[in-house]
């Protein structure tokens, strides 16, 4: 956890586009059908959806992001056939809510969190890590 605090979902889009494209994943458009997802993409036969939450709120209005981006996700899942992810500024706060969310729900729904820092390391919890290099 490397942030200051201050990472817009702008930003967070950015660096996990330039990511997961250097992974083999694209998007011909983002939102294929749904022009209310943040990150719909595809590599073969796999398809993720993202939804994404920066760190513009207040403090105190963190936590309302959080719920905010798990309801978007929740609202999305329609098809089975994609992996469902929220991404978020890595920040301890953000990491307290992922942890503090049960773990029953992270398993039944499937959701991962993606930790995106401002010098461009993607974390996936549970699944994997990530590194993109660091850019001066």
């Amino acid at each position: 956890m490397k942030n200051s605090g201050f990472l817009p979902e702008k930003k967070i889009k950015y660096i996990l586009e330039e990511f997961l494209i250097s992974q083999g994943w694209n998007h011909e458009a983002d939102g294929f059908n749904n022009p209310d997802i943040d990150l719909e993409l595809r590599r073969g036969e796999e398809k993720w959806r993202i939804e994404i939450k920066g760190s513009e709120a207040l403090t105190h209005e963190i936590i309302n992001s959080f719920v905010s981006v798990l309801g978007q996700v929740l609202q999305r899942m329609d098809d089975a056939s994609f992996k469902y992810s929220i991404a978020l500024p890595d920040t301890k706060p953000f990491h307290r809510l992922w942890e503090r969310l049960p773990e029953l729900a992270k398993n039944r729904t499937g959701v991962t969190v993606l930790f995106v820092s401002e010098t461009g390391v993607v974390e996936e919890i549970p699944d994997n890590s990530f590194r993109l290099p660091v850019r001066n």
